[in-house]
C-alpha cells in the first residue's frame, strides 16, 4: 500500500512538474511578482501617497541590474517632491531606426481603508485574483515594464538595433499633480526620441465563463474635460427666502444637463471593433454591433448600444455631474452654488463646442459654464503592419483563434500628450478580464493572476519583436 501510494505521489509530482514546465516564460516570475507587490504596497495616491517612493524603489532595482547614471534619470518637478518620475534606456550601439517607448503611470486613485474589504495598499492573492489599489490600473503593466528592462539589461548578447525606453510617470490620475509625461515632453524631451509608444488602455475581453473572446489594442481615446456650472447670489438671511435661490437655480441647470444627449459619432476604430466583436458576442448586443458596423445610421441597433453604459460611452460625448458645492452656512441663503461635470469628449470635438451645447441646453444667463484646465484632444494612431504584425502573431500563439480588434477607449490616458507631440501611442496589455470585472478606481480593485502573468509574457514577446 505504501509503495503504491509513493508511486502515485511520484506520478502526481511528475505531472505537476510537466504542467509547470509548460507554462510560458516561468523564469523570473517570482522576481517579477516581488516588483509588482512592492509597487502596489507603496501608496502613490494623490492625498496620502508619493509617486517618488515608487520611483526610488524602481531606481534601486535598476542600479542593482547594472543601469548607470547615464542610463536613467529621476525627474521630480520643482516644488512637487512627491510627483517623481523615472525614465531609463537600453541604448542601441548602432541604431538603425528610432526607439520604442514603454510607458506607464504609477500614481493611483485614492482608496480609504474603511471602505475596502482589505487594506488597499497591501497585495492580496485570493481565489485567482490579485487585490489592491493599482493592481489593474496600472501597476501590473508598470511592473511588467520594469521587470523587462531589468532582464534585458542582464541578458547576455542583447543588442537591440533601436533604443528601448521606459517611462514610469506620475499625474495621470489627478489634475492636482503635474502630469509626468507632459512635464518630460516639455523639459526632457530627449528621452522621448522614439518612433512609437506602448501604453495602457486595452486588454482582452472574456466571456461570462472566462473564455477569451477578443484581444484589444487601443487606437485613440476621448478627452477627459472638466466643466463647472456656477451660480452666484447676494444671499441673505434664511428667514427671508427669495425666488432666485442659487441652489435651486443650479439644480435646475444640472437637471437640464442630465437630459443632454450629444450626437452619435461612429468612428472608424469603433466601427471596426463592432465588426470584429459583434459576431463573437452574439445576442442582442452582438447583433446590434454587427448592424452598426454595416450601417452606422441603423437607429434601432444604435438604441440597443446606447442603452449599455460601456457602448454608450464609445458612441458619443458624455457629461455627468460628479461633485456639488453650495452654500456657506445652514442659516444663510446660498451665495454660491457649483456643480462639477466630468465630460468625456469625442475625438474631433473641442471643449468649446461642448461648452456651447451645455449653455444652449441650460438657457439661463445666471448659470456660468466654465472649462476647467482646458485639454486638447488627440487623433487615432495608424494601425500599421509594423505595429499590428507582432501583436497578431503573438496573440495567435497564446490565444489561438481569438481575433485582434482596435478599440477607442472612453477613458483618458497619458497617451494624448505623446500623440499631440507626434508620437503614435498604442494601448496594449494582453491582460484579459470580463467587462467591468477589475473595478479600477472603485472598491476592491482586482486583476486575475493568470491575466497578469499572461500579459507579462505577451508584452515581452511583442517588445522583443519590435526591437529585434
Amino acid at each position: 500500500m505504501r509503495h503504491k501510494k509513493s508511486v502515485m505521489l511520484g506520478a502526481i509530482a511528475a505531472l505537476a512538474c510537466a504542467h509547470a514546465s509548460a507554462q510560458p516564460n516561468d523564469s523570473g516570475r517570482a522576481a517579477f511578482r516581488a516588483i509588482y507587490e512592492e509597487m502596489v504596497e507603496i501608496d502613490s495616491s494623490p492625498t496620502t501617497g508619493s509617486c517618488t517612493k515608487v520611483v526610488r524603489a524602481a531606481e534601486t532595482r535598476l542600479k542593482a541590474a547594472g543601469f548607470t547614471a547615464a542610463d536613467y534619470q529621476v525627474i521630480i518637478p520643482p516644488d512637487r517632491p512627491d510627483d517623481g518620475n523615472i525614465v531609463a534606456r537600453i541604448k542601441a550601439a548602432n541604431p538603425t531606426k528610432k526607439g520604442v517607448l514603454m510607458m506607464g503611470h504609477i500614481d493611483v486613485v485614492d482608496a480609504r481603508r474603511e471602505d475596502w474589504e482589505r487594506d488597499p495598499f497591501m497585495l492580496f492573492e485570493e481565489n485567482g485574483y490579485f487585490y489592491g489599489r493599482g493592481t489593474a490600473d496600472m501597476k501590473g503593466q508598470a511592473a511588467v515594464w520594469l521587470d523587462l528592462m531589468i532582464r534585458l539589461k542582464q541578458e547576455a548578447g542583447f543588442k537591440p538595433p533601436r533604443d528601448l525606453v521606459m517611462a514610469l510617470t506620475c499625474g495621470e490620475e489627478t489634475s492636482n499633480r503635474i502630469n509626468g509625461i507632459d512635464y518630460i515632453l516639455k523639459n526632457h524631451k530627449e528621452w522621448f526620441d522614439v518612433a512609437f509608444a506602448l501604453n495602457e488602455g486595452a486588454g482582452g475581453l472574456l466571456s461570462d465563463d472566462g473564455k477569451a473572446l477578443v484581444m484589444q489594442i487601443q487606437a485613440g481615446e476621448k478627452i477627459h474635460q472638466v466643466f463647472e456650472l456656477e451660480v452666484t447670489n447676494p444671499g441673505g438671511h434664511s428667514s427671508r427666502p427669495t425666488p432666485d435661490n442659487a441652489i435651486y437655480q443650479l439644480m435646475a441647470a444640472t437637471n437640464k444637463v442630465s437630459a443632454v444627449s450629444f450626437p452619435v459619432q461612429v468612428t472608424p476604430v469603433t466601427r471596426e471593433y463592432f465588426r470584429v466583436t459583434g459576431p463573437i458576442l452574439g445576442g442582442e448586443i452582438g447583433n446590434a454591433m454587427t448592424a452598426v458596423a454595416k450601417n452606422p445610421e441603423d437607429q434601432a441597433a444604435l438604441a440597443v448600444l446606447l442603452a449599455d453604459p460601456t457602448y454608450n460611452a464609445s458612441l458619443h460625448t458624455t457629461c455627468v455631474a460628479t461633485q456639488l458645492d453650495a452654500g456657506h452656512a445652514p442659516n444663510a441663503l446660498p451665495q454660491r452654488a457649483k456643480t462639477t461635470l466630468s465630460c468625456r469628449v469625442m475625438q474631433g470635438t473641442t471643449p468649446e463646442q461642448v461648452k456651447d451645447t451645455l449653455e444652449q441646453a441650460i438657457a439661463d444667463p445666471n448659470v456660468k459654464v466654465s472649462i476647467v484646465r482646458r485639454r486638447d484632444g488627440s487623433s487615432a494612431p495608424p494601425l500599421t503592419d509594423e505595429i499590428m504584425g507582432p501583436v497578431k502573431s503573438q496573440a495567435a500563439k497564446m490565444w489561438p483563434g481569438v481575433p485582434v480588434a482596435p478599440i477607442m477607449i472612453a477613458g483618458a490616458t497619458d497617451g494624448r500628450f505623446l500623440m499631440n507631440a507626434g508620437i503614435p501611442t498604442y494601448g496594449l496589455s494582453g491582460m484579459f478580464s470580463k467587462s467591468g470585472e477589475t473595478n479600477a478606481h472603485g472598491l476592491n480593485e482586482k486583476l486575475r493572476v493568470q491575466s497578469l502573468y499572461e500579459g507579462r509574457d505577451f508584452l515581452e514577446a511583442v517588445v522583443r519583436a519590435y526591437v529585434k
